[in-house]
């Protein structure tokens, strides 16, 4: 049986926990219309894949876990981008840069929340209205984020978004994620497999040149599954959406895997480092290297550079966006 319902969590106050009826669950919070936990119903154990901090108040600092990014996820070159001629100026909070919209993005918003009961799937709708102007971006953009669960285990993230006046867009979910069930063991002997040919070329600050880099031979080169193994990650993947999942990423055990299949141009992986090293999370004490950042979204720089695709989003348009994660075990 498919169940939705809101519960009050002693660490994260108020959730909405999704149930299918093999007991597959996924917890969100109202708080970052955030990702909080995939419960994978093993026969020795409920595994918890999702990476976040132990509780609400760490959360808050630690705001990226699990969270919508947006307006544009990644970072914008020089706190600046011009639309029809007219160029904007955003919070610099990242070197010289702007990382994830800065410092009052989606991620910091408590989210309007609605449950949802359809034949053969569940969900919850997240909505919220960015101001027009708020952190340098302009037009009042009326943003959904839609989480569904089915029983064929897929939950999928419907993203969608109306603007009053031309502006960017590019959100994402900036989901953490290790298969083990816990934080305190590193993601090196996980399998990853991503259906990219090419990135997209950083500079040292992680801005995109707007140029590509083919993975082939490269430590970037993911075509077929293989371990993640010590693998420095912080990169734009530009997908080519010709295989049946863009993403795979399996358990060093093999009991669990998360097939990823989005319209998003690109997935950005992360693999967290000795900044996030020893942070208490609800699974145990991180790790260096404890978790990977799966973020699904344009490519970062399209603003700039055209022949990255387009973020822009004009009043006439819909923004729409769907990835699904398809949970195998």
């Amino acid at each position: 049986m498919l169940t939705v319902k809101q519960i009050h969590d002693k660490n994260y106050e108020t959730v909405y926990e999704l149930t299918n009826s093999k007991g597959l669950k996924v917890l969100t919070s109202p708080f970052g219309a955030r990702l909080l936990a995939i419960q994978v119903p093993l026969k020795e154990e409920l595994r918890d894949i999702v990476a976040a901090p132990k509780d609400l108040a760490l959360q808050k600092e630690l705001r990226y876990f699990g969270a919508t990014i947006g307006p544009v996820a990644g970072r914008i070159t020089n706190s600046q981008f011009t639309i029809d001629g007219q160029t904007y100026t955003t919070e610099t909070n990242n070197n010289a840069h702007t990382l994830h919209s800065g410092s009052n993005g989606f991620d910091t918003k408590d989210w309007l929340a609605e449950t949802f009961e359809q034949e053969g799937k569940v969900g919850v709708i997240y909505s919220f209205t960015h101001p027009d102007g708020a952190d340098g971006f302009p037009g009042e953009v009326q943003a959904t984020v839609i989480y569904t669960l089915d029983e064929e285990d897929n939950l999928k993230m419907t993203y969608e978004a109306k603007t009053d006046k031309a502006t960017l867009y590019n959100p994402t979910c900036h989901g953490y994620y290790n298969l083990t069930g816990s934080e305190g063991n590193p993601v090196n002997s996980h399998l990853l497999q991503v259906g990219a040919e090419k990135k997209a070329t950083t500079n040292p600050d992680v801005t995109t040149t707007g140029e590509f880099t083919k993975v082939a031979g490269t430590k970037f080169d993911f075509r077929t599954l293989k371990e993640i193994g010590e693998t420095t990650l912080d990169d734009p993947f530009v997908l080519h959406h010709e295989n049946d999942y863009d993403l795979i990423i399996t358990s060093p055990d093999q009991a669990v895997s998360m097939q990823i299949k989005t319209d998003s141009d690109a997935i950005i992986l992360y693999v967290t480092g000795t900044h996030e090293e020893g942070t208490p999370m609800k699974n145990g004490t991180m790790v260096a290297r404890g978790s990977i950042a799966i973020e699904p979204q344009g490519i970062p720089g399209a603003e700039k550079f055209s022949q990255y695709g387009s973020i822009l989003l004009r009043p006439e348009e819909t923004f729409h966006s769907e990835t699904t994660y398809h949970i195998a075990y």
